[in-house]
């Protein structure tokens, strides 16, 4: 049988900013969590080596793939959010949800690639002009962003994402 469409409301670009703000302070706590896992990793594989841990930990600053593992780790945060609810910490509170057009969530693959065309949010601007409120990083995955029901969370079926 068929199932009656949903309406959804897209999500208005003011709730998307401040879903960004939110965040941001979730992405910090993820970068804050790899930065010391990273240096208690480092810290202990050089230990034999290193008489000064403060020149391995400027060594490693400086060094690309130090800054590609930060990078990848505060990106996977967006992207198992994306993946496993359609929503980030940030998302959930204001909420929004992600969607494929066709109503599923989206795959690693498409959430990596919007993780990587959004340009840390900025491409979300292009909502401000869409008919679809579609930032430039949704136009690529066919992707929206929708606002959910008041009530939504009260459904006790309704399991959180964290």
């Amino acid at each position: 049988m068929n199932q009656p469409a949903t309406q959804v409301t897209l999500a208005p670009f003011w709730k998307r900013l401040f879903a960004w703000v939110y965040d941001l302070l979730g992405a910090l706590g993820v970068f804050v969590l790899a930065l010391v896992i990273g240096q208690i990793a480092i810290y202990l594989a050089t230990l034999p080596w290193a008489n000064d841990f403060n020149n391995v930990a400027l060594a490693t600053s400086n060094n690309f793939l130090w800054g590609a593992y930060l990078f990848a780790c505060v990106q996977y945060y967006y992207v198992w959010c994306w993946v496993k609810g359609g929503q980030t910490v940030g998302m959930k509170t204001w909420r929004l949800q992600v969607y494929k057009t066709n109503g599923e969530l989206l795959t690693y693959k498409e959430a990596y690639l919007r993780s990587f065309l959004s340009f840390g949010g900025i491409s979300s601007i292009w909502a401000l002009i869409d008919k679809e409120k579609r930032g430039l990083q949704d136009l690529f995955v066919d992707s929206i962003v929708i606002e959910l029901p008041k009530d939504f969370y009260k459904n006790e079926h309704q399991k959180p994402l964290i």
